[in-house]
């Protein structure tokens, strides 16, 4: 139901025939590094896995990125980021939603390093 009802996500996702398809991951494909950064204690994102591409199959487990279809068959280049060393997950408990962006130990595990 997900894939032909939804005109934002399932496209941009690749999980749907587009024409844009072919342009979107050759746009995807040009980020240097791809960071993603979440955390169990989060409170807000549900599954907070999803902030790093995770998320529920049909009988609500959560399903990590690695094993998510729109990674196994790179439909949009997540793999390929992978692959090439550009994909970065970082996981932080003790993080509520609104302090991501304030936290000194956020920035200096999860971000610093990779700014040029």
């Amino acid at each position: 139901m997900y894939i032909n009802s939804s005109d934002y996500l399932a496209l941009l996702n690749n999980e749907r025939a587009n024409p844009n398809s072919t342009a979107w991951k050759q746009n995807f494909l040009r980020v240097k590094k791809l960071v993603l950064i979440g955390g169990a204690d989060d409170g807000v994102i549900t599954p907070w896995q999803s902030s790093q591409f995770g998320f529920y199959d049909e009988n609500e487990t959560v399903v990590e990125m690695k094993n998510q279809k729109v990674f196994l068959m790179d439909l949009f280049g997540l793999k390929t980021l992978y692959a090439r060393g550009d994909l970065i997950l970082c996981s932080m408990a003790g993080v509520a939603h609104i302090f991501w962006h304030s936290n000194e130990t956020v920035y200096k595990t999860c971000i610093e390093q990779w700014l040029t």
